[in-house]
């Protein structure tokens, strides 16, 4: 996914277990292109009837573990299929 989302946390307990996950959802009623440099609607979205939970890879993992460096998403990739393998 570019931007890559990158998150800091802080105020974990250092020694509890925790899992990261990015949930999508449609932020409005549109489907959008991107046309002459900028997102334009493009109709009516699909209908919205399964979750789209990403979990990152080092999940689940102990807090010091979050809290060393930013947490990356840089392995998301997004797609409208339902089968993604992992997308």
């Amino acid at each position: 996914m570019f931007p890559v989302l990158k998150v800091s946390v802080t105020g974990l307990d250092p020694n509890a277990m925790y899992s990261f996950l990015l949930d999508f959802s449609p932020a409005d009623g549109h489907r959008w292109k991107y046309v002459n440099g900028e997102w334009v609607p493009a109709g009516k979205p699909e209908p919205h009837s399964h979750s789209c939970v990403y979990i990152h890879p080092d999940s689940p993992n102990f807090g010091a573990h979050w809290m060393k460096a930013p947490v990356s998403f840089n392995k998301v990739k997004l797609t409208n299929k339902l089968n993604g393998g992992g997308q």
